[in-house]
Order: C-alpha cells, then structure tokens, then sequence
C-alpha cells in the first residue's frame, strides 16, 4: 500500500465504478431525450422496431432469431402442424419475412383452438443458404419446437433463436 491508503488498482476500481454509476445514472436520461426527438408523429406506425401487439386478438405467432449471424432469421421455412391422433397434420408451411417473423399469425380467429401444435423449423436449408461455415454432415437438420395450447383468451409469441449448433426457444406474450 502507499502512503493514501489504497493500492493503485484499488484506486482504479473505485474510478472505474464511479464512471458506471454516473453513466447509470444519466442513460435513462439520455435515452428518453434520444425516444423522444426519434418518435414517430402520433397515429404514424414507426419504421422499425418490434411489433407491438397491445389489444391484438388472441392468436399465436413467431418470431425467429438468426444467433450465427446476429440477424433476424428471415427466409426461414417453418412447417406448422397440429396434432391429430397419433399423428400430425400439416396446417400450412410459411417462409419468416425479413423480420424474421411469419407474414400472418400461425392462428388468430378461428383457427386458434386448444391443441398440440409442432413447428418444423428447416435449418440446415436456412444456414446452407445462408453460407455459414457447417460441418458435413451439419449439426442440426430441422428442429422440432412442439407446443400444447390450452387458453385460446391469450396470445402466445414463439421467440425462437436458433444457431447452426443450437437452439432455444420460449413462451413470450
């Protein structure tokens, strides 16, 4: 130690943390003063940004996350089926948009019923033309994302992220 009691990279921690703190302090600031000089004129969509689905019907939709690249997944072709029996029906195949995002709601209306539903999610087809960098044979072909509906009141959002060797996937609103 020295002669003002605190070791030199003692001295750089307390800077150091004195810096987040303030930045901390002034970034709530600073952002609602960057929100509000960027906000779209009232009524006006914006151009960009998430989807916001506040008073939205019911209905289940999704949402994919391109984790390789650190994109949205657009391009990607998801099968969507339903269970029946012991078997699933294919209710219909959509390609993500490039918000990685279907163009409708997987159901809404009265196609979203209580049920067992799979999401096929074809990425070694996605990541192949992508040109990502696979091993051969690649990790994952398709991955399976199977969900059970039972409260048709709510609305249920699939974030999805998927990578060339992994995957995750959660139940969002």
């Amino acid at each position: 130690m020295n002669d003002q009691g605190l070791s030199r990279p003692a001295r750089r921690q307390f800077a150091l943390s004195g810096l987040a703190l303030g930045a901390a302090a002034l970034a709530p600031r600073a952002a609602l003063a960057q929100a509000s000089a960027t906000a779209p004129a009232p009524g006006a969509a914006p151009a960009t940004g998430p989807i916001v689905q506040a008073g939205a019907s019911p209905r289940l939709t999704v949402h994919a996350i391109d984790t390789y690249f650190g994109s949205a997944a657009a391009g990607l072709r998801i099968d969507f089926s339903k269970r029946e029996g012991d078997g699933w029906k294919l209710v219909r195949s959509v390609v993500t948009n490039a918000n990685g995002r279907s163009e409708e709601p997987l159901l809404v209306g009265d196609s979203y019923q209580p049920g067992e539903y799979e999401l096929v999610l074809h990425a070694q087809e996605y990541f192949e033309r992508r040109k990502a960098n696979l091993p051969t044979p690649p990790f994952l072909s398709t991955v399976p994302v199977r969900i059970r509906i039972a409260d048709v009141s709510k609305r249920f959002h699939l974030p999805i992220q998927l990578g060339p060797w992994s995957y995750s996937y959660s139940r969002g609103s």
